[in-house]
């Protein structure tokens, strides 16, 4: 009986204390939540547009909002920069209704989440080069972005996920080579081999496998294996003959590229270990920012996709349930 009376009085000062905090709670009908959502998306003011639908959806899972409600829920999540909360949201949208009209679009903003999840806020004010951090974000927008084009490949979003696709992949390559090159400034020339071969064997289409391709065959000198460096360099001029000077099996670095004429990597090896290991990472490092500078050598999807093409917007209103 006594424990009867306490569950009862705690459960009177819950509802009091709730009454008292929100007095609105519960109140509004699905409708009036809905066009309270609405104005505050169009006011630009997202953390109360959350708040708004998050109850809709809380109160009316399965009502007439519901499709609308998961769709401006990403829309919002993703502008108050909640990318954890937008994919997730997405990913539960497009396995209830994979067949949805608007599932390309959830699929597009997962992807897109996924990339700007990336973005620490130090990065945005203080830019910097993007490829010298790790890209964790934007290896789950390249899963993203493939099943948008395995699934929706007549999508509007198709042709810009196809060169934001492009750009993450030239990102993560030009990231592996980063790691390349402190590796190779630590005199670590294995790790800066294999590390290079993972651009070449995963990413053979980006402009970093010229970079990846000179890493091997610096890696392969410095540890002396003649044979594995002329096939790098082989491979190399195959594909960018204006890197590799002389015939197969007596190849080399044309001028220019990373040393002057009459200079030999065996010379720029042999002055001291770390000393030298340095001076040649730099070398390398300069090299790189030339070749991603020089707009003749780059391919026009290495360029990051224009903001808003197509315009992302909030969703246009759905108010049948889909199923």
């Amino acid at each position: 009986m006594i424990t009867r009376t306490l569950s009862f009085l705690l459960i009177s000062i819950v509802l009091t204390a709730c009454s008292v905090f929100d007095p609105e709670a519960n109140l509004k009908s699905e409708k009036q939540l809905w066009e309270t959502a609405q104005m505050h998306m169009d006011d630009r003011r997202y953390l109360d547009t959350i708040t708004t639908l998050e109850e809709l959806d809380r109160r009316f899972p399965f009502g007439q909002y519901a499709d609308g409600t998961q769709l401006n829920l990403i829309y919002a999540y993703f502008k108050s920069s909640k990318f954890d909360l937008a994919r997730l949201t997405a990913d539960r949208f497009i396995r209830l209704n994979p067949d949805h009209p608007k599932a390309a679009y959830a699929q597009y903003m997962k992807g897109l989440s996924s990339y700007a999840s990336n973005n620490s806020i130090i990065s945005r004010y203080l830019p910097g080069d993007e490829t010298g951090r790790d890209l964790g974000g934007a290896r789950d927008a390249i899963n993203d972005f493939t099943q948008l084009l395995e699934r929706y490949p007549d999508s509007e979003f198709a042709e810009d996920a196809t060169l934001r696709l492009i750009y993450v992949r030239n990102q993560l390559s030009e990231y592996e080579v980063n790691v390349s090159r402190y590796y190779i400034r630590r005199g670590a020339y294995l790790a800066a081999v294999n590390r290079a071969r993972q651009v070449v064997e995963g990413y053979p289409s980006t402009p970093a496998v010229i970079d990846a391709l000179i890493i091997m065959y610096l890696g392969y000198e410095a540890l002396g294996l003649p044979q594995e460096s002329q096939d790098a360099l082989f491979v190399l001029s195959k594909n960018y003959p204006q890197y590799v000077a002389g015939d197969r099996g007596d190849q080399r670095l044309a001028s220019g590229v990373l040393y002057e004429e009459g200079e030999t990597l065996a010379g720029i090896l042999t002055f001291g270990f770390l000393g030298s290991a340095r001076d040649l990472a730099d070398r390398l490092a300069t090299f790189s920012e030339s070749r991603r500078q020089d707009a003749s050598r780059r391919p026009l999807a290495t360029l990051r996709p224009a903001e808003g093409v197509p315009t992302i917007d909030k969703p246009s209103v759905v108010t049948d349930v889909f199923f």
